[in-house]
């Protein structure tokens, strides 16, 4: 019997189709993975099941959750099912957790909404929901706030707060994203572990088909609004009848073919750099603690090369990465780029700053959405003494745009009016526009769909043999720093435990935390495989 069934659902918004005739069941105890890329419908399908849609909404078909006509109800008994029927976990923890109020009255808020029960008794409950995600009392006491906790543990407490009135269906909405891969696979687990004890069925929406290949009963795939191929995990890797799909899984492993790096004196210098940070006092006449974010590194990049930075959310990959940006001075060491220090005195040298540019892992934050693009691209030439102005500096933003496959007429527009691969082209066009030796990515390509990451990647491949660029890959997917760098280190408690030839630590690696991050990755299976 199906605890969820949806047949032939349309959606249209003020008129517009959205999905087609999508039809899915999901089963007490059974995890059913949909994968598509943005835009392809998973998240609306999700929203009309919980009947969470904007205005303008036309919905037709059926919907049935546990034996409720989700379609038909009003909007009272709607949302007396939800968090009672059905719990949903967001794909931005932050921003679905309210940052004043503490995780144990956002978890017990849940149970004293939809039962009649003392706020004590909720606050009980609230802590075994918790508990039950993995947050233990003793470290995790209730009255944290979310910004007290990291990516995965505010994870867990979005989890907590959905699973807390032990609904009969969980969707995961695209729950590991930005998460590094221990932690991913460590929420991959607890959900897993959810479904088996309380017997939910789990609707868990993701772009990445290696996250489901492992996880998942059956596997729904969609297209534009349409369910293009379903069936058992097992065997829809093994047949693979829809071009999409076949498409989808060569994108998820997708493979460079890059030339070798080139040779030479090393562009980056990282010499025994130290950053500290001063803790907060635990009395008032308590020396001052200070705690050690990045603890003598030392490496070097080739010019021509890509090396590669992993590790877990905290290992201080982001700390290294602004002090090679001169945005944080280093307490030990010294920072060189072609032999030049980045720093002069306690001021980063503007010389050196020039010839570094970065791209960042959210392509719409870090655009300001009032300019246009071509003043976005045309930002970093602040940082040139003879920026060139007028015909001049209207070629090089159509270059810089053209160069990474977009018109210079997209120069007018606004950022709002690109997708999130084509937002990214346009932050690697600004990183391009003055001409840069070394350019930082920064989980630059963490947020996209596997087919646009891997269009990304491609570009980032032709863009570095055609101006020889030199790249530091900053990401914790290791299927991407595998397919686009000559060299790797990883990073554990702000010190590089293993490095050499990507092959190398891939294939062989002698550290235990490299071993433990490769084995947490997901995997797609052989292609045919049953």
């Amino acid at each position: 019997m199906s605890l969820l069934e949806i047949e032939g659902l349309d959606l249209d918004i003020h008129g517009t189709p959205i999905l087609k005739g999508v039809s899915l069941n999901v089963a007490p105890g059974q995890i059913v993975g949909v994968i598509g890329e943005s835009g392809s419908g998973k998240s609306m399908t999700a929203f009309a099941v919980m009947q969470l849609l904007p205005d303008g909404s036309m919905c037709r078909g059926r919907v049935e959750l546990n034996g409720h006509d989700m379609l038909g109800l009003p909007e009272r008994s709607l949302c007396r099912l939800r968090g009672n029927e059905v719990g949903m976990v967001f794909q931005e923890p932050m921003t679905a957790l309210n940052p004043i109020k503490t995780i144990g009255e956002q978890v017990a808020e849940t149970i004293l909404i939809h039962e009649d029960v003392s706020r004590p008794e909720a606050m009980k409950r609230a802590r075994e929901a918790l508990n039950r995600c993995e947050l233990p009392e003793a470290r995790f006491p209730m009255s944290r706030y979310p910004h007290e906790l990291s990516g995965g543990q505010r994870q867990r407490v979005v989890i907590a707060m959905a699973i807390a009135l032990r609904p009969k269906l969980l969707i995961a909405d695209e729950p590991t994203t930005a998460l590094d891969v221990t932690t991913q696979a460590q929420i991959l687990r607890l959900l897993k572990r959810l479904v088996q004890e309380d017997g939910m069925g789990c609707m868990l929406i993701t772009h990445d088909l290696a996250v489901v290949a492992d996880m998942a009963d059956e596997i729904v795939i969609m297209r534009r609004g349409e369910v293009v191929e379903a069936g058992p995990t097992a065997q829809v890797f093994a047949e693979m009848r829809h071009p999409y799909t076949r498409a989808l899984f060569e994108a998820s492993g997708h493979q460079l073919e890059r030339g070798g790096a080139a040779k030479g004196a090393p562009l980056l210098q990282v010499r025994g750099v130290v950053r500290d940070y001063a803790l907060p006092r635990t009395k008032l006449f308590a020396p001052q603690a200070h705690f050690r974010a990045v603890n003598g590194v030392s490496f070097e990049i080739e010019r021509g090369e890509s090396l590669g930075l992993v590790g877990e959310s905290g290992c201080g990959k982001s700390t290294l990465t602004r002090a090679i940006l001169g945005l944080e001075e280093v307490q030990g060491g010294e920072i060189l780029l072609d032999g030049e220090p980045v720093f002069t005195g306690h001021k980063p040298n503007r010389d050196v700053r020039r010839r570094m540019q970065v791209v960042f892992q959210d392509p719409y934050g870090s655009f300001n959405p009032r300019w246009k693009v071509g003043r976005l691209v045309a930002e970093p030439f602040h940082l040139l003494d003879d920026a060139p102005a007028g015909a001049a500096r209207e070629a090089a933003i159509a270059e810089a745009l053209e160069s990474v496959g977009l018109s210079a007429q997209d120069r007018l527009k606004y950022i709002h009016e690109f997708s999130g691969g084509q937002r990214q082209r346009i932050a690697i066009a600004r990183a391009l526009i003055i001409k840069p030796e070394l350019i930082i990515l920064d989980e630059a390509v963490s947020a996209l769909d596997v087919s646009i990451r891997a269009q990304i990647l491609d570009l980032l491949a032709d863009l570095s043999a055609r101006f020889g660029l030199t790249y530091l890959f900053i990401s914790h997917d290791l299927s991407v720093v595998r397919s686009i760098t000559d060299r790797v280190l990883v990073m554990r408690a702000g010190q590089i435990v293993e490095e050499g030839p990507t092959a190398q630590v891939f294939d062989s690696p002698r550290h235990d935390y490299t071993k433990t991050l490769i084995a947490a990755a997901p995997v797609l299976p052989e292609r045919g495989a049953a």
